[in-house]
C-alpha cells in the first residue's frame, strides 16, 4: 500500500546533492556551448538582432532583407530563417542579443549569456526549494532534463532566459518582495510575451504593486524602439497568423474552417478562458504559471520544443508527470528534419503529435487515478 511522504522526510539537511545534480548537469552544457546550432537557426537571429541593437539600429522597422542591410547581408544573414519576417523578440531579449554581440557575436557569446541567465534560474530555484522545504534532489527534473541541455545550449533558444527571470520572479514573490516580483515578471515578459498569461493570478491576489511595476519596466524598456511605430507588432502580426506546428488542437479543428484565422480566435478565446479558470483555482503563483503555460502548449496552434523550457524549470516545484513525459517526446518532432534538408519541404506526419498528446493525455489521467485511489485522497488539501 503507498504511504504518505512524512513530512520530515523533505525537511532533512540539503548536504551535497545540490553541487552533485549541478556538477553532473554542467558537463553537457559545457560541451554543447561550442557547437553551432544544427536542429534550428534561432540563434543566428538573436546574432542579427543583436548586432543591430549594438549598431544603433532599431529590428522592429526592416526586415533581414530589406536592402538598406545590404552590406550586412554575411554569413549570418544566410543562416536566418524567414529574412523577409521583422523581430517578434521583445525588448529584454534584444538587449541580451546585443550584449551576446558585443561580447563577440558567435554562438558561444550568447550561449554564454544564456549561462549566466541560467544560474541566476538555479539561485531562485534553490530558494524556492528550501523555503518549500522540498528536497534538494528536485533539482534534477531541471538541471539533467536532456530538453533543457539540447534547446538552450546547442540550439540556443532565449526561452532559457524568460524562464530566469520567471523563476526568479516566484522566488521574490514567495519571499515577500512583491514589488521586486513584479519587475523580474516585468522582465521575462520583455523576453517572451508568453508570461503574459500570469496576469490573471496577479489581479486575482491583487498584486497591485506588483502589476505596476511591470508595467513601468515594460514601458521603460519599450521607449527606445518607439519609432518603429505598429512595426513594432508586424513580425508578431505575421507569426500569429500563419505559422502552426506540432499544435494539439488546432490541426483537428483547422479542416472545418475556410482559412485559419477563426480556429486561432477560438483558440485564443479559450486560452483566456482557461487562464481566468487557473487563476481563481490555483493555490500558488507558480501552479497557476505552470499551469497557464500547460494551456498555452495544449490550444496554441505552434509548439516547437524550446516552448517547454519554462514550464520544464517548474518541475522541481511541481513534478507533473504528463509533463515530464512531454519533455521527452517532443523530440519526435525533429524527425522530419533530415528529409527537409534534402527536399525544402517540411511536413510532420500526424502519429508524432498523437504520441506526445497522447502520452501527456495517458499520464495526466494515471496520475489522477492515483491520487483518487490513494487512503489519503479524502484527506483536506493544504492551505
Amino acid at each position: 500500500m503507498l504511504r504518505r511522504r512524512s513530512a520530515s522526510q523533505d525537511e532533512k539537511p540539503w548536504g551535497r546533492a545540490p553541487v552533485l545534480v549541478l556538477a553532473v548537469g554542467l558537463v553537457p552544457r559545457l560541451l554543447l556551448m561550442h557547437t553551432a546550432p544544427v536542429l534550428s537557426g534561432d540563434l543566428y537571429r538573436y546574432l542579427w538582432d543583436g548586432r543591430l541593437v549594438a549598431n544603433g539600429w532599431n529590428p522592429f522597422t526592416r526586415s533581414p532583407a530589406d536592402p538598406a542591410f545590404a552590406p550586412w547581408h554575411d554569413g549570418i544573414y544566410a543562416a536566418l530563417n524567414h529574412a523577409s519576417v521583422p523581430t517578434i523578440y521583445p525588448p529584454l531579449a534584444q538587449w541580451l542579443f546585443a550584449l551576446a554581440w558585443k561580447l563577440g557575436g558567435t554562438p558561444l557569446a550568447w550561449k554564454a549569456v544564456l549561462l549566466a541567465c541560467e544560474a541566476l534560474l538555479v539561485a531562485g530555484l534553490s530558494a524556492l526549494l528550501r523555503r518549500r522545504k522540498l528536497p534538494a534532489y528536485r533539482l534534477l527534473l531541471y538541471y539533467w532534463n536532456p530538453l533543457v541541455v539540447v534547446e538552450c545550449y546547442g540550439s540556443g533558444h532565449v526561452d532559457l532566459a524568460a524562464a530566469a527571470f520567471l523563476v526568479l520572479a516566484l522566488a521574490l514573490w514567495d519571499g515577500g518582495r512583491r514589488i521586486r516580483a513584479g519587475a523580474a515578471w516585468g522582465a521575462a515578459v520583455l523576453i517572451k510575451l508568453v508570461p503574459l498569461l500570469l496576469v490573471p493570478a496577479l489581479i486575482r491576489r491583487r498584486a497591485w504593486g506588483a502589476l505596476v511595476a511591470a508595467a513601468l519596466l515594460i514601458l521603460l524598456l519599450y521607449l527606445p524602439f518607439r519609432q518603429a511605430g505598429s512595426m513594432l507588432w508586424e513580425g508578431l502580426r505575421i507569426y500569429a497568423r500563419n505559422w502552426d506546428y506540432n499544435g494539439a488542437i488546432y490541426p483537428m479543428i483547422r479542416p472545418f474552417f475556410r482559412d485559419g484565422d477563426a480556429p486561432r480566435m477560438i483558440l485564443a478565446a479559450l486560452l483566456a478562458v482557461t487562464v481566468v479558470v487557473i487563476a481563481w483555482r490555483a493555490r500558488t503563483l507558480s501552479g497557476a504559471l505552470l499551469a497557464s503555460w500547460m494551456a498555452f502548449l495544449i490550444l496554441a496552434p505552434t509548439v516547437y520544443p524550446w516552448y517547454l523550457v519554462p514550464a520544464v524549470a517548474l518541475l522541481p516545484l511541481h513534478p507533473d508527470p504528463g509533463l515530464l513525459l512531454l519533455s521527452g517526446t517532443v523530440a519526435l518532432t525533429y524527425l522530419p528534419l533530415p528529409a527537409f534538408r534534402a527536399t525544402g519541404v517540411w511536413s510532420l506526419p500526424a502519429w508524432i503529435p498523437a504520441v506526445e498528446y497522447g502520452s501527456l493525455a495517458a499520464a495526466w489521467a494515471m496520475a489522477w487515478l492515483q491520487v483518487r485511489r490513494a487512503p489519503w485522497a479524502t484527506e483536506s488539501r493544504p492551505t
